[in-house]
């Protein structure tokens, strides 16, 4: 009946770990921004709603695709084996591990008919990046955790992939130094979206060891780990404050130090939801910074 549908739906919610959007939302957003304000094309901009709807969806539904592509696997490799693993439904029995890998294909071919949309764009930039995030996706979970890549594979794929993907679908003429430009902005993101891994990989330290898995959180003692996520978590403000001495950001970029408290609350351990407090700074940080951006006069270096 109903009751049972909207269990359903309540498992299928859950099996996309959807807390974790802020980390392929937000790098949209910026490159979106940037690609609006022209950064890298002498101030003239370009923005159409159709292609940033069409990113922003396929981001989201290749982030939720991976998510549940990597509990299969995590799971088929023996590394999830209790409730608090992953986002918990294949090891609590709510989803079978067959009914997780039609769920994650079908998220991720409905994220590849997004690229197909602007494939006319930029034909080489969606071809690439999408190639080099499905990769990520497959042998993220299948090989490359286990060599302790997954931190490298994230930042590359969502930091850099998706701001610069983002930027480049909006731009008539894609130029190296724009992409430059934006990759260089898109520091600050690529560090919030590793924090937001490596607090679940300080979680599960221990149990990544167990099955193998590599991550920085289990090569280094505990306590250089606490200290590379403050890094992580502060370092975006670190980058604030030299842009703005360096002209690179505006002045009023300094209002995303409004989100230091919340990097110094203490996350609930042992739950699957544990590292969600993170995610509360990957969305003031990025998102204000590059909206100051747009309210400034552009930035731009080229003649």
């Amino acid at each position: 009946g109903s009751h049972s549908r909207r269990m359903r739906i309540g498992v299928l919610g859950r099996a996309t770990r959807a807390y974790s959007l802020p980390a392929s939302v937000v790098p949209v957003l910026l490159g979106t921004v940037l690609a609006a304000r022209g950064v890298g094309n002498a101030g003239v901009g370009a923005f159409h709603w159709g292609t940033f709807v069409a990113v922003l969806l396929g981001a989201m539904l290749a982030h939720v695709g991976a998510n549940v592509l990597n509990d299969y696997f995590d799971f088929r490799h023996g590394v999830d084996t209790r409730p608090e693993h992953g986002s918990g439904v294949i090891t609590s029995g709510e989803m079978t591990a067959r009914q997780a890998l039609v769920f994650a294909l079908i998220l991720l071919a409905a994220a590849a008919v997004c690229g197909l949309a602007v494939f006319r764009t930029q034909p080489l930039l969606v071809f690439v990046l999408v190639l080099i995030g499905l990769g990520c996706a497959v042998f993220y979970s299948v090989v490359l955790k286990r060599f302790g890549l997954g931190e490298f594979l994230i930042i590359v794929s969502f930091g850099l992939g998706l701001t610069i993907g983002a930027y480049g679908v909006q731009m008539p003429r894609l130029t190296a130094h724009g992409c430059w430009l934006t990759a260089l902005y898109s520091l600050p993101v690529c560090l919030l979206v590793d924090a937001i891994l490596h607090a679940n990989n300080l979680r599960d330290a221990e149990d990544d060891r167990a099955s193998k898995v590599r991550t920085l959180a289990n090569l280094f003692p505990r306590r250089v780990g606490e200290y590379w996520q403050l890094v992580l978590l502060f370092g975006p403000l670190v980058f604030v404050l030299s842009g703005v001495a360096t002209r690179l950001l505006p002045v009023w970029s300094l209002a995303t130090f409004a989100a230091t408290p919340f990097p110094r609350r203490p996350a609930p351990s042992g739950g699957v939801e544990a590292p969600a407090p993170a995610h509360l700074v990957v969305v003031p940080l990025p998102v204000r910074s590059p909206l100051a951006v747009r309210a400034a006069s552009p930035f731009d270096p080229d003649p």
